[in-house]
């Protein structure tokens, strides 16, 4: 590929962050099976007993790793972020501090590396206000490049109005928020598929929820300028986004919150291009334009596909638009300062 690349959809789990969900119990947890550590997030996997989830190796956790599958890949740079469940699990009110001690670190993957990774940072996941804070602070940290959550913030949806302070100080800052699923939509119908139907199904139907009602709530109407990068494409919005403005138009109800048809906001997105199929491509462009689509690897999770990533994106885009969707883009949303 003559395209350079730039990941924008590639995770992390600190040692320091393991340690603490191995000491949970209940899920989401890290568990200890004849030596070797798995993740465990959905109900099927533990219930298949000692060594129920996904075995955790050394590309979770290290630096080097990343750095060596960045070279393998042809990855220049790597805008990284904590993977899910973030610290949604400790909502307790060491939550800014724990935020605070992760962000620290995360901090200070650009130097070690010469400058190819960059990260996002986490928020605590207790009170809106410490949220607010921790975003006001991560703006002002170098090394942090955006903010990474799940379809809860604080335990609020994201439509909830109490989380319009962290919307104004994303937009006043500019730092991009990452929106990525975790805890999957419709568990039960999902089951007895291993995790293939939660990561491939359930997974992007979530994130469609979360955003949709975040669209529904006039979220970007009211902060046009706030920066959001959905993954996996957008989810199923690229194909419903039809559909929301024809149920938009239909029930007046929903005209105070958002005064404009959902798919105004919805170009407003970003989106990562982790879909691994050119028509899909398309789709998600379709809905964001050619400016407000971009790179992704997903790695280290089983379901990265790199290749297949890099291959649809030479089908569905050429010359211009190609390096736009490989790198541009994402120099441009995160401030990247990069030849």
């Amino acid at each position: 590929m003559t395209a350079k690349l730039i990941d924008t959809h590639s995770h992390t789990y600190p040692r320091t962050y393991l340690d603490l969900l191995k000491k949970r119990t209940t899920i989401p947890k890290v568990t200890v099976h004849e030596g070797i550590e798995y993740f465990v997030i959905f109900p099927q996997e533990e219930a298949a007993g000692p060594g129920g989830g996904r075995p955790i190796d050394a590309s979770y956790s290290s630096i080097e790793e990343k750095v060596a599958f960045m070279d393998r890949e042809n990855i220049s740079h790597t805008v990284i972020s904590v993977g899910n469940p973030w610290l949604d699990p400790f909502d307790g009110p060491d939550s800014p501090d724990l935020a605070r001690m992760l962000n620290e670190e995360l901090a200070t993957y650009q130097d070690v590396t010469g400058g190819r990774i960059l990260a996002m940072g986490v928020l605590p996941a207790n009170e809106v206000n410490d949220a607010v804070q921790v975003a006001h602070e991560v703006a002002r940290t170098q090394g942090l490049y955006g903010l990474i959550t799940g379809p809860f913030i604080c335990g609020r949806t994201l439509d909830d109005p109490a989380l319009d302070p962290l919307w104004q100080e994303l937009e006043t800052s500019s730092l991009p928020l990452f929106i990525h699923p975790h805890y999957s939509a419709a568990v039960d119908d999902l089951r007895d598929f291993g995790h293939a139907l939660p990561v491939s199904i359930g997974f992007p139907f979530e994130t469609t929820i979360a955003v949709s009602r975040l669209v529904f709530a006039g979220v970007l109407h009211r902060y046009p300028e706030l920066k959001l990068l959905v993954a996996h494409g957008g989810a199923a919005l690229p194909m419903l986004a039809g559909r929301m403005d024809s149920a938009w138009r239909s029930d007046p109800s929903t005209h105070d919150r958002l005064p404009t048809p959902p798919s105004e906001s919805l170009a407003r997105l970003h989106v990562d291009l982790v879909l691994y199929h050119e028509r899909s491509m398309r789709a998600s462009t379709n809905m964001v334009g050619i400016d407000n689509v971009m790179y992704g690897t997903d790695n280290p999770f089983s379901v990265s596909d790199p290749a297949a990533n890099v291959r649809a994106m030479q089908i569905a885009f050429s010359g211009e638009s190609l390096q736009k969707v490989s790198h541009l883009n994402a120099r441009r949303l995160f401030g990247i300062d990069v030849e």
